[in-house]
């Protein structure tokens, strides 16, 4: 005979779904003042990714469902002191998060004038 706590117990198991770890697609670009990070994100509520800058760290960790099931989305690169952690901006729209790793004003190309009398 079962009891009211493992009544309890299966009923809690059967509602506990493992989380997998997936990675998912990212296109980057760059031009003079940033990098553009593109990722695909389908199915994930904006409210769910996190980004984390810890030069030379940078990451992505986002939660959502597959096929019913709970999963965790994680990319992790690595940036080099090009990069102004201060800078970093993201927008997330039609599944698709891009972020801009904005360059330190140190590591711009910039022109340089030149006067003549």
């Amino acid at each position: 005979m079962e009891t009211t706590q493992q009544a309890a117990n299966s009923n809690t198991l059967e509602h506990t779904h493992a989380t997998r770890e997936l990675g998912f697609p990212v296109d980057i670009y760059e031009n003079e003042s940033e990098i553009l990070l593109a990722a695909d994100l389908p199915g994930v509520a904006g409210d769910q990714i996190g980004i984390h800058v810890d030069l030379p760290e940078f990451s992505i960790e986002a939660k959502g469902e597959v096929g019913g099931e709970s999963v965790t989305f994680r990319r992790a690169f690595r940036v080099d002191e090009r990069i102004d952690p201060e800078s970093v901006k993201a927008e997330y729209k039609n599944g698709v998060l891009e972020v801009h790793l904005g360059k330190s004003a140190a590591f711009r190309p910039r022109r340089i004038e030149v006067k003549s009398s």
